[in-house]
């Protein structure tokens, strides 16, 4: 084979590659979880490095956690490129010294979304656990 035909099929495959994940993100896109409009009351406890907690009740109509959360001041972090990275919540800053993370669950089940990409429904509980360890 000679270094064209080698060349022309790394740029074959990079292209394939490419496209195989534009597609994916298109499909993720579609079909990930949409938030419910209208009215909804939600639970969000927020447990905290001694291992105290607090509940926080919201009656809301956003359709994702992290409006809610953002809009009642309960957290505050940084924006990525997976949405918003909460550092600190009730107060409590994650210490990144000590590998803390606010870890988010829905009824003790960890969630593999953001805040931001959350879905909200009424009657949901979520947690904020300040977790240590990467």
């Amino acid at each position: 084979m000679t270094e064209k035909q080698s060349n022309k099929k790394v740029i074959i495959l990079i292209a394939a590659l490419v496209i195989a994940a534009i597609a994916m993100f298109g499909i993720y896109k579609v079909f990930m979880p949409k938030g419910q409009t209208g009215a909804k009351k939600i639970t969000v406890t927020v447990v905290h490095a001694d291992e105290s907690s607090k509940d926080f009740t919201y009656q809301t109509d956003e359709a994702y956690l992290g409006d809610v959360l953002k809009a009642e001041k309960l957290v505050e972090g940084t924006e990525g490129e997976f949405g918003l990275f909460i550092t600190s919540a009730d107060g409590e800053t994650a210490d990144e010294s000590k590998e803390q993370w606010w870890c988010i669950t829905k009824g003790g089940e960890m969630l593999n979304t953001s805040a931001d990409q959350t879905p909200i429904e009424d009657g949901d509980q979520f947690e904020l656990t300040l977790t240590e360890g990467y």
